[in-house]
């Protein structure tokens, strides 16, 4: 929760002298004006606080305004009340300001230059022996060591344009005189526009609390200079980013100068699936008028602006920059840096094929994904062509892919060879699929190597969806959506569908069309999902089953009710249980459930029967919906008999929940059809939902046909060849299908030779899984940077073991992944450093284990176990000061075990399971 300032509201009524008597006013006109003002008073003490008008006032010529400035800024985990406390990091300036005119318009005496100098400047840290309830500790810095130069302000009646500063100036010297400037731009009047300040350009509303007291607020601060930024395209991996900024000045009674400003903001970074991991960074403010002193100094001429500041250059002999009251980033002075070479050299073990899958090697990409980054083309060539390299080179590709940036990739394409063994290239072609932030080079240069083509038909279609799926996320955009690329892809994989005579040819672009996910070829999709071609169908219908829900139209719905009652002619029944899946989450009316629960009555179809059965009760327990509907229909005979409600299938279809906070939950949804007692397909979804967004972050489809040797008497051949293979779907990003076997001979020669019988890696990695990088202007002038990065590694792998001799079989697939998440708030300039970091790791499995006997009877039992695992957070705080040797730094870290489960799929499933392992 955000916890802002509280500003009471107070209505004060008052009445008598309101106003500044003006130049050449006698006498008698005050006496008049006395008495008007007094007359009148009965209907002063009614006016409204919204009334007061707007005051105009004026820096008086030959006076020094002396403030003292005090601002600091703090790191820490958020807070319920931000406030200073033991536990943060974070340091505060100190230092006189002194404001004078040295310019007043000829005929506008509320137009002036300002010069803004100060002096005196201390800067103090946080520290353990600091006295309470600060805890500053006033330390030596290279501040105490910059020269000071003037700032001046073209400053209009509270309205600060153009300044102009000493060329050469120090750039944390200046942000700092930047956000004192911004303290004198203020209005004295009610009023919401858009201003720019050291925050940026910002939203501002002005509240009138009183004649002397204005409080301003700022939301939806945008940086005037051009800084990186990127966010994540799907909102449940990304940051959330919550900011509030108040400021209450004070005005002199009389003439409406600043007295006293006092500001206050706050910015929180959390992650959108983990939001008690977060980082905070307050930042204060509190400027104080001391005195006014008459002084002599220098008043320049000229008619304009423009002449005054070229008056004021000639005079210092010092050229003037024009600047504006926004900041400009500082340059970072690396901490404990270490060259690219080093990092991997260091990290070389960690990346080994062996430990992927594991924390450590998640740890080790986002490490090196940074200095990835940071590094030119030349620098990653040297890394990615170096021998010692050669065993970890599959993991680089994954980080350079992962850093999007131009280097990174031309470094990547220089290595990888398209025309030989594909292992690295489809190794890079994967890694760059699942980029967060794709810029349009990428896209052109896999645009570029489809339209060539490929002799090897596996590499040609991992291009084929690495495209697709770069153009959709590129598409998240909506700008980007509307570039000429975008059309030129959808085009391209459009007019090949078209132009495809083979089944295979055709399977390839639809599963591009999934991983494109655009709204303008679901009519393709259901033309082939409707079709007469078996697979086709089916892979046209998977698509449709993950397309985003507001693509799915009542004409959509119509076409798919169709394919489900069979209304054209009869369907796969893959292809109708998925098209039934989509109609259950579309609102379905009562009569099109009931025509499901009338379907049911069909005990020919008793497989699919199970199925669809098992998907109505598992939505209706989330919908309210769905559950109505199918108690107002289980009220009547026709529906509520044996005959539809005691399905007798080995198929199966459920939801269950994997894990749950109170910001995240993650779960999987699985259905499995079985024909003829053996496995036909298994689809096992993992999502990840947040407050009001959701994720498929994992998929996991297993398909089999042509076993109809391996089944019992009722077995029915389904005509197709002996095949079996895995399809893997990450962040909703299709890969090309894994096929174990096709036809019986290498069926039969895997298992006599035992092929795999040892365990065997089917995929592994690593992904970048959350990104975000925000620079955020603070009022005092500093920068804070805003980092948010995920990483998973993962390993999967499997075994199946066959024997002949017993007629069983037993077959394990790992899923096994570690993820990191690192956040970073850090406030860094020349002379001091302050940084917070959180990290949450943990490192999971899921197996999916299946015994099938098939000696006398067909049995088979299926167990999904998640084992024992930790889950660790840490938090590390750093406090520095570039060019001294002090340093100060904070850690604690704290494991949390999660016990393992085995969960339960169906009552038919825990039968069988029960009979197998007790006989």
């Amino acid at each position: 929760m955000l916890v802002g300032m509280l500003t009471p509201v107070v209505l004060v009524v008052r009445y008598g002298l309101t106003g500044a008597l003006a130049v050449g006013v006698g006498s008698l006109s005050w006496l008049v004006w006395c008495a008007l003002q007094c007359a009148l008073a009965p209907a002063h003490a009614f006016v409204l606080l919204s009334s007061y008008p707007a005051f105009t006032r004026q820096f008086e010529v030959g006076t020094l305004y002396i403030y003292d400035y005090e601002t600091s800024v703090l790191l820490n985990e958020p807070q319920a009340v931000p406030a200073s406390s033991a536990k943060d990091v974070g340091f505060r300036i100190e230092m006189r300001a002194e404001i004078t005119p040295v310019w007043q318009h000829p005929s506008n005496n509320h137009e002036q230059i300002l010069q803004l100098t100060v002096a005196s400047p201390k800067l103090s840290v946080k520290s353990r022996q600091g006295p309470t309830p600060e805890g500053f500790v006033q330390k030596q810095s290279r501040l105490d060591s910059y020269k000071l130069h003037p700032l001046y302000l073209h400053w209009d009646d509270g309205q600060i344009g153009k300044v102009y500063h000493i060329d050469g100036e120090e750039l944390s010297v200046l942000n700092v005189m930047k956000g004192i400037s911004s303290l004198f731009q203020h209005q004295v009047k009610n009023a919401k526009q858009t201003e720019v300040d050291a925050s940026g350009k910002c939203e501002v509303t002005y509240k009138l609390i009183d004649s002397t007291r204005v409080t301003k607020m700022k939301k939806n601060c945008k940086t005037v200079a051009p800084v990186i930024y990127f966010n994540h395209t799907s909102k449940v991996l990304g940051a959330q980013i919550d900011s509030q900024a108040t400021t209450t000045f004070i005005l002199n009674p009389d003439d409406k100068i600043l007295q006293k400003a006092t500001a206050m903001e706050t910015h929180f970074l959390r992650a959108e699936i983990r939001k008690k991991s977060g980082a905070e960074v307050l930042s204060n403010q509190v400027l104080n008028l001391k005195s006014r002193d008459k002084v002599s100094t220098p008043r320049y001429t000229g008619k304009n602006e423009a002449e005054a500041i070229a008056s004021i250059s000639q005079k210092l002999k010092k050229s003037l920059v024009t600047d504006h009251l926004a900041t400009n980033p500082d340059a970072k002075e690396c901490i404990a840096c270490k060259t690219l070479k080093d990092l991997v050299n260091n990290f070389r073990s960690t990346l080994a094929p062996k430990n992927l899958g594991t924390q450590g090697s998640a740890i080790a990409f986002l490490r090196l994904l940074k200095k990835v980054r940071e590094s030119d083309v030349d620098t990653l060539k040297a890394v990615l062509k170096d021998k010692k390299n050669a065993k970890i080179l599959p993991q680089l590709l994954d980080i350079a892919a992962a850093a999007q940036t131009l280097p990174a990739h031309k470094a990547a394409m220089s290595l990888v060879k398209f025309n030989g063994p594909i292992d690295n290239a489809e190794r890079y072609l994967l890694a760059v699929s699942l980029v967060t932030h794709p810029p349009e080079f990428i896209i052109k240069d896999i645009l570029s190597l489809v339209k060539k083509g490929n002799n090897n038909d596996k590499l040609f279609e991992t291009m084929v969806l690495t495209l697709s799926s770069l153009s959709h996320t590129f598409c998240k955009s909506a700008s980007n959506c509307k570039k000429p690329i975008i059309s030129e892809v959808r085009k391209l994989i459009l007019d090949n569908l078209g132009a495809c005579s083979t089944e295979s040819c055709k399977l390839i672009y639809i599963r591009a069309l999934k991983n494109l996910r655009m709204a303008n070829t679901l009519d393709v999709l259901l033309d082939h999902a409707a079709g007469k071609e078996q697979k086709p169908a089916i892979y046209a219908m998977r698509a449709l089953q993950t397309m985003p829900e507001n693509f799915i139209t009542e004409t959509v719905l119509k076409r798919l009710e169709r394919v489900f009652l069979q209304l054209d002619h009869q369907h796969d029944s893959s292809v109708r249980i998925m098209a039934a899946d989509i109609l259950l989450h579309h609102h379905p009316s009562d009569q099109l459930l009931e025509d499901m629960l009338r379907s049911m009555s069909f005990q020919t179809t008793k497989e699919l029967n199970t199925v669809l059965l098992g998907r109505i009760k598992d939505v209706a327990s989330r919908n309210p919906h769905i559950e109505q509907l199918l108690k107002k229909a289980l009220k009547v005979s026709e529906f509520n008999n044996y005959h539809i409600l005691a399905q007798g299938g080995l198929s199966s279809a459920f939801s269950r929940s994997l894990a749950e906070s109170g910001h995240a939950n993650s779960s999987f949804s699985n259905i499995l059809e079985i024909s003829g007692g053996l496995l036909k397909r298994s689809t096992v979804d993992v999502f990840v939902d947040g407050q009001d967004s959701r994720m498929r972050l994992l998929s996991i489809g297993i398909f089999a046909g042509g076993l109809s040797m391996f089944g019992g008497d009722d077995t029915v051949d389904d005509g197709e060849e002996a095949n079996a293979g895995i399809e893997l779907a990450l962040l909703d990003t299709q890969l090309r299908p894994f096929v174990f076997f096709t036809g019986q001979g290498e069926l039969m020669g895997h298992v006599w030779s035992g092929t795999g019988s040892e365990r065997t890696t089917a995929l592994q990695g690593s992904l970048l899984l959350q990104d975000h990088s925000q620079i955020v202007p603070l009022q005092n002038g500093m920068n804070a940077e805003l980092l948010l990065n995920g990483a998973i590694s993962y390993d999967f792998s499997g075994q199946v073991q066959i024997s002949l001799w017993n007629r069983n079989a037993h077959s394990l697939v790992e899923v096994g992944a570690a993820m990191v998440m690192q956040g970073v708030a850090r406030v860094d300039n020349s002379f001091v450093q302050s940084l917070i970091e959180f990290n949450t790791g943990g490192q999971a499995q899921l197996n999916f284990i299946t015994d099938l006997d098939f000696y006398d009877e067909i049995m088979m039992c299926l167990k999904m176990v998640q084992p024992d695992m930790n889950v660790v957070t840490s938090v590390r705080k750093l406090e520095r000061l570039p060019g001294t040797n002090y340093v100060l730094r904070k850690y604690k870290r704290k494991t949390s075990p999660v016990p393992g489960k085995t969960y339960v799929m169906n009552k038919k499933n825990t039968e069988l399971c029960t009979k197998m392992f007790k006989k």
